[in-house]
């Protein structure tokens, strides 16, 4: 059985094709540094600043709109007073 031996190929890790999991596999999972941790903080810290002034924006507009309202409702009441005094007349 000389003939029938062949020699066993070692395929280096990054030489290696990637291939799907199979569903009863899993990827190995690496722990969280903290560099990662940091990462992630910062990340965090960026959307909460962006969420804090679109929030700060929208409480300005919602102000603005409500002097806008509240100047309308003083003019709908004097207009309607007016209405009364000359139906008055």
């Amino acid at each position: 059985m000389k003939g029938l031996e062949q020699p066993v190929r070692f395929i280096p890790p990054k030489a290696a094709l990637k291939h799907a999991l199979n569903a009863f596999e899993t990827p190995p999972k690496r722990r969280k540094t903290i560099v990662d941790i940091d990462e992630d903080v910062r990340r965090l810290d960026r959307v909460i600043i962006d969420l804090q002034s679109l929030v700060n924006s929208i409480t300005r507009q919602l102000s603005d709109h409500n002097t806008i309202i509240l100047g309308l409702r003083h003019d709908l009441a004097s207009a309607n007073k007016k209405i009364k005094e000359l139906e008055r007349r």
